[in-house]
């Protein structure tokens, strides 16, 4: 093999591998087990027990409710947590208001965290940050989150969306 091929066969390979890495880091899943305070990598069957209405905005209008008292929707029992249901990600902060925005960052689509420490949302992948309003805090996203109405009613135990 001559040097030229072979420095050839070696900038491919590097390329290839260089490539494989960025498509890995780019994608739209979200870490599920994410670090610095922030959650909301979990997601929720919406058709399971404790939901009704739409969640997926390929449905139509989001609006549905859940029930906390269920043990899929047990986790926004705990001030400061979050889960993804359908195309929302419901919200607790630490003061026990609940919050609902679209969970895809409007950059390139992944699945948002909330960091409840710091009562803000962040996009895993390039560091996006929005407001619990959807605004955008950080680049590289510029557009901001669609953000719900959510309503609590805890003599029922049940959170509202619309």
């Amino acid at each position: 093999m001559e040097r030229k091929e072979f420095m050839s066969l070696v900038g491919i390979s590097v390329g290839a591998i260089i490539l494989q890495n960025c498509l890995s880091g780019c994608s739209s899943k979200s870490d599920p087990t994410p670090s610095g305070g922030t959650t909301g990598g979990t997601t929720t069957n919406p058709t399971s027990t404790g939901f009704t209405g739409n969640a997926a905005s390929s449905k139509g209008t989001i609006d549905f409710t859940i029930d906390i008292s269920t043990s899929d929707y047990a986790t926004l029992k705990t001030n400061g947590s979050a889960l993804v249901v359908g195309d929302v990600i419901v919200a607790r902060t630490k003061a026990g208001n609940f919050i609902a925005l679209a969970k895809a960052c409007t950059h390139e689509g992944t699945t948002i965290n909330f960091v409840a420490d710091d009562n803000k949302f962040r996009c895993p992948n390039h560091g996006s940050e929005f407001s619990t309003t959807g605004a955008v805090l950080s680049a590289p996203a510029s557009s901001p989150l669609k953000q719900y109405t959510a309503t609590f009613d805890s003599a029922s135990n049940k959170v509202a969306i619309k």
